[in-house]
């Protein structure tokens, strides 16, 4: 057929048109000779609609356009794989500065494939990669941190895999690992334009369910939760002589919203006494003391075994109830009883 079809193209519409339906008369009166109920090939069909009913060639450019992705980046990983071996640092420093390109020309393509490897990447090439780009855009040159700014609209995908190799590069534990300003400015305008980096584990519970894995498989590790907690105890205590009451207040109040939601959508499995023992180190946050204490809603779908969130139902110690020997906890005041039900979002305090 693809012989026919370069004849044609050759020839004008209306004799095109007539050749076809020759060709296709002679075809199909072969194909009734050796069956009485003949197969209409791909190929006659779509020379029907491209020289009888006019329907362009790239109608199929589209399947063809996901066949060059795929190739693309089957391409990419086999370059930038992780070998372990002496040729990963080469290729390490070629992908940072193949990636430090795109950025600065909006390419894309690459960016895309670049969001694939970070993806499913080890994180600690994922950091190498994320600290490259952060050398090339917030230290080496002032203001240049603009251009990362503005392929967001470009590549989400590869804005949200940024997000997170960044996470995992500053974890806070010297001044080297502190993020730049205009870093931490730059994510906050991304989250945002578009706050699904955030609402990703509110749609969780449902495709966990779906996969009868709603209770069983923990998204979050509660090992990574340790040194998170102790990171903001520790600059809690910093900012104590500070005066930074209204600082300190505001974190809490935000790790107590992502603990809810990580805990009701079933991304985080942990014991109620193991949180409470984790979140004990921290200043009194009511918020926090009504998440970690109960009680969450219960899912229909899926059982947990005893003591695991999100399955809770005792009563927040100091809410709604005295508490057996008041005298024991007076730094609690009573508060009036709370209806505590996942999904219901909590007010929201604007960062200042």
């Amino acid at each position: 057929m693809s012989d026919i079809r370069h004849s044609l193209l050759r020839r004008d519409a209306l004799s095109a048109a007539k050749e076809v339906l020759y060709h296709l008369d002679i075809y199909f009166s072969s194909q009734l000779q050796s069956a009485p109920l003949p197969i209409v090939d791909k190929g006659p069909v779509e020379l029907l609609e491209e020289f009888v009913f006019q329907v362009p060639k790239e109608r199929s450019a589209q399947p063809k356009e996901q066949t060059k992705d795929s190739v693309r980046q089957i391409i990419f990983s086999s370059l930038f794989s992780p070998q372990g071996n002496k040729a990963d640092d080469s290729r390490m420093s070629l992908l940072g500065k193949l990636v430090s390109m795109a950025v600065a020309v909006c390419r894309i393509p690459v960016l895309e494939c670049a969001a694939s490897w970070l993806q499913r990447t080890p994180v600690v090439y994922c950091v190498r990669l994320a600290k490259a780009l952060v050398d090339d855009y917030c230290c080496l040159v002032p203001g240049s941190i603009q251009t990362l700014k503005q392929i967001f609209s470009a590549s989400p995908r590869f804005c949200c895999q940024f997000i997170t190799s960044v996470t995992a590069l500053y974890d806070l534990s010297s001044d080297d690992l502190i993020p730049p300003t205009d870093l931490l400015e730059m994510i906050v305008t991304w989250i945002f334009e578009d706050p699904s980096v955030l609402q990703v584990l509110m749609t969780l519970q449902l495709h966990l369910t779906e996969k009868n894995l709603y209770g069983r498989l923990g998204l979050i590790l509660f090992d990574h939760m340790v040194p998170l907690v102790e990171e903001i105890n520790r600059l809690a205590d910093e900012l104590n002589p500070l005066n930074a009451s209204q600082e300190i207040e505001l974190s809490l109040d935000r790790l107590a919203q992502a603990l809810q939601v990580a805990m009701a959508s079933g991304a985080l499995l942990c014991t109620r006494d193991d949180l409470r023992t984790l979140c004990s180190r921290l200043p009194h946050n009511n918020l926090l003391q009504l998440v970690i204490s109960g009680p969450v809603q219960q899912s229909p779908h899926a059982a947990l075994p005893p003591g695991f969130y999100p399955h809770i139902h005792t009563p927040p110690l100091g809410y709604g109830a005295v508490p057996a020997h008041p005298a024991a906890h007076p730094a609690l005041p009573t508060h009036p009883g709370h209806t505590f039900i996942s999904g219901v979002t909590f007010p929201f305090r604007p960062i200042r």
